[in-house]
């Protein structure tokens, strides 16, 4: 008998994702910082989301290609493309994190208005073009965007029409039917995962909410005065101690949440890349704490992740002496992992995905595609989920 199926975390790991703000390709030193970032994450093989400004002012990414320093712009895109985008989704952070485009004539609008505020009196007929409008320029550079940033609060008054406005920009630039936006922070709760902000499970559309549960560290003027290295064991202990009992982020573990959280890139950079050396820190620390607990994923694969298992429908039949678990998926996930309960002798149990046998492996976690485990009658199994997927549980 096989009942109570519950929908687990990716490979039985907690997944883990920085989403690094305000990256703007027009800034002097931002040379510099890309060059920094891209060797931290090669360092620490960390992931998350990654911010690309369509515009670099005077002009747009793709116009400063072709302008007077179209080598410059280049080789930044070169290296975003190939050391950061492979770890990191990009996304825009709007046109331009401050004022608002004229759509028409690709200057600003007069008199000048922030971004964020003009959103909230908007609807999604004319956000989804000023959307598309920063998707297309990133495309137009070479950066496929997967999801969209909100500069401070952009879209928070109407965030119903604002995720539909995402959706409909994803479909027109990049063909998306899947997609995600980061707007909220939450400090306070224990129990936080992403959102799902639409669905519509008859054209497989989904939009999800992506929310970070930690941002940039809180300075501590009583410390200002404090060595080095002193300073960046104390900001780092903010998001997890060495010990991994204390910081924000072990308050999430903890409590089986995911943990996402955000940092802007020019606290980074300040007092001689300090916000640098936090953020190893606290990588290293991770990675010492929970080891392979945890995992590393963009915010792309979190969001296809959670879409999939707020929406998938499983059934159980049972033919002959075979049970099946009947999956039906809106989209494709690979690394889906659920569980179930058997009643019986497990010693004999053998599971199959259409042909394929699962690998019974002895240790819960992590598992592998096309693996499983068992622990207190509980099955855990891994594998590619397909939009239909069949699964057959037999006793010999």
């Amino acid at each position: 008998m096989i009942t109570d199926i519950r929908v687990e975390k990716p490979r039985l790991q907690t997944p883990v994702s920085l989403i690094l703000d305000d990256s703007s390709p027009g800034e002097p030193i931002y040379s510099e910082f890309v060059n920094e970032f891209a060797a931290l994450v090669e360092e620490t093989g960390i992931r998350g989301k990654f911010t690309v400004m369509p515009y670099t002012f005077p002009e747009t990414l793709d116009q400063a290609l072709k302008g007077n320093r179209p080598g410059h712009i280049r080789r930044l895109m070169e290296q975003i493309s190939n050391q950061i985008a492979p770890n990191f989704d990009i996304t825009p952070e709007i046109l331009t994190h401050n004022p608002v485009v004229d759509l028409e004539t690709g200057g600003f609008v007069y008199p000048s208005v922030a971004e964020h505020i003009w959103s909230q009196t908007q609807n999604a007929e004319t956000l989804t073009p000023y959307i598309a409008r920063a998707l297309q320029i990133l495309k137009h550079a070479g950066l496929e965007a997967t999801g969209v940033t909100s500069p401070a609060n952009f879209g928070k008054e109407v965030e119903k029409e604002y995720a539909r406005a995402i959706l409909q920009a994803q479909q027109q630039v990049n063909n998306r039917s899947l997609t995600w936006y980061f707007l909220h922070t939450d400090t306070q709760s224990r129990y936080l995962f992403p959102r799902l902000a639409l669905v519509d499970k008859a054209q497989r559309q989904a939009v999800v909410s992506i929310v970070s549960g930690y941002g940039d560290y809180v300075i501590d003027p009583a410390i200002e005065d404090e060595p080095r290295t002193e300073k960046i064991n104390h900001y780092a202990d903010q998001y997890l101690t060495a010990n991994g009992n204390q910081g924000r982020l072990a308050e999430l573990y903890q409590a089986d949440s995911y943990l996402i959280f955000h940092h802007h890139w020019w606290r980074m950079i300040k007092e001689d890349y300090l916000g640098f050396d936090i953020l190893r820190e606290v990588t290293g620390r991770l990675h010492r704490v929970f080891g392979e607990k945890i995992q590393w994923m963009k915010v792309s694969d979190i969001a296809l992740y959670w879409a999939v298992s707020q929406c998938v429908e499983i059934k159980v039949k049972k033919e002959g002496a075979n049970f099946y678990l009947q999956l039906r998926s809106l989209f494709p996930c690979k690394d889906f992992t659920v569980s179930f309960r058997v009643s019986g002798s497990s010693s004999e149990l053998r599971i199959w995905k259409t042909s394929q046998e699962l690998i019974r492996r002895q240790l819960q976690a992590p598992l592998k595609s096309n693996t499983w485990c068992m622990k207190h009658k509980r099955v855990y199994l891994c594998f590619d989920l397909d939009m239909e997927t069949r699964i057959q549980i037999s006793w010999p």
